[in-house]
């Protein structure tokens, strides 16, 4: 029996201990909430004056007080989302962007993204540019594959996001993930990158849209190229300065014809960029000339393209009628089919006839018909008069 009563004690006393551990722990638990609680709210309440005090208290939590953090991203307040992402970026900074924590976070802020107010998503950008600049400009180590990964998730989700101040942040993760080390673009984000960069090409922004325009000269990002050839006649000189750039080189993507119309632009440096980039795709200074002709806005001067062709005896006719018989003058495209019929080199009685069939002007296809039947020596004689 007393050896009964001496063990019941013993149990009693582990028993008391270890209620006592768990209330300690419990108690510790709701302490650590009490103060992420406490130092959060503070920290919201922060201005830039008094920011710094708070921000280090809440980093020292680690990640205990990440999610008071990202639930204070989801207010308007831009001052509140500014003093989190402070609390973040010494937090991140003291782990750094080698840590498996840092892309863990990333990741996280990419699943709840689409849940953060404009002002913010646009912080939680700023927070991951900081990550990529700051390792550049201290020539750390590179930033983990998964980091890499976890931000480009972010510009996925940023891609649909109208802000323009968003967009833009989002445009300068984007150039800071496709220039990461390494050998061509492997291990880079392209698919969320294509996706941000052809948003950006419509945005209302110039600078958004100079940005993207841009970002298509990294490797891995030659299926902008296209898109890209749309700003040729975009309202800003600078993008289309960029666009020129970036499309010079492209034969396969862009054609030359899609460039001779830059040869009459308002900018005097977009004409000489035009110029030196068809240069530089083996055009002749003929042809080059023939397609400001043919590319200016003049009907007038589109004529001139005819007189050349009599003069020239190694440019293809029949390539340069059918394209002026596509002219948007009326009388441009009368004086192409005329123009047709007296040349011998080649037969253009195909576009002849359709022009007689299809022309949008009733009076382009009457002549078309006429210059179709005529015989060739009596081609040149006079149209019929004109109802």
């Amino acid at each position: 029996m007393a050896g009964c009563a001496v063990w019941s004690r013993k149990f009693l006393t582990v028993l008391m201990l270890a209620l006592l551990l768990g209330c300690g722990i419990v108690a510790w638990r709701e302490r650590a909430a009490l103060l992420s609680w406490f130092y959060i709210h503070n920290l919201t309440r922060a201005t830039e004056s008094s920011r710094q005090r708070w921000v280090g208290r809440v980093a020292n939590l680690g990640e205990t007080a990440l999610p008071g953090l990202l639930g204070c991203l989801t207010q308007t307040d831009t001052l509140v989302c500014a003093n989190v992402r402070a609390a973040l970026e010494l937090m991140t900074r003291t782990w750094g962007t080698g840590d498996a924590r840092t892309a863990d976070l990333a990741l996280r802020l990419a699943r709840e993204f689409d849940h953060f107010s404009t002002a913010g998503q646009k912080q939680v950008l700023d927070l991951a540019v900081g990550w990529f600049r700051e390792g550049r400009q201290r020539s750390a180590a590179p930033a983990s594959v998964s980091l890499v990964s976890a931000c480009g998730s972010l510009l996925d989700e940023s891609a649909v996001v109208g802000d323009e101040e968003v967009r833009a942040s989002a445009l300068e993760l984007c150039g800071l993930l496709l220039s990461q080390p390494g050998e061509d673009h492997a291990g880079k984000p392209l698919d969320p990158a294509l996706k941000l960069a052809s948003a950006s090409l419509r945005s209302s922004s110039a600078d958004n849209r100079l940005h993207a325009v841009r970002l298509s000269l990294h490797p891995g990002m030659a299926d902008l190229l296209e898109p890209v050839a749309t700003l040729l006649g975009d309202e800003s000189p600078d993008v289309r300065r960029a666009a020129l750039v970036a499309v010079s080189r492209a034969r396969d993507a862009v054609h030359d014809d899609q460039l001779l119309p830059c040869l009459h632009d308002p900018d005097p440096e977009v004409r000489r960029l035009c110029e030196q980039a068809l240069i530089a795709r083996g055009l002749r200074r003929e042809y080059i000339e023939l397609g400001r002709l043919l590319t200016d806005p003049r009907p007038t001067q589109r004529l001139q393209v005819l007189d050349r062709l009599r003069e020239s005896t190694e440019l293809d006719p029949g390539l340069w009628l059918r394209r002026l018989s596509h002219d948007p003058s009326p009388s441009v495209r009368v004086a192409a089919v005329r123009a047709m019929t007296q040349q011998s080199f080649v037969d253009l009685s195909d576009r002849i006839d359709q022009i007689a069939r299809e022309d949008s002007d009733p009076t382009v296809r009457q002549l078309a018909r006429y210059y179709l039947n005529c015989p060739r020596r009596t081609a040149a004689s006079s149209p019929p008069t004109r109802r």
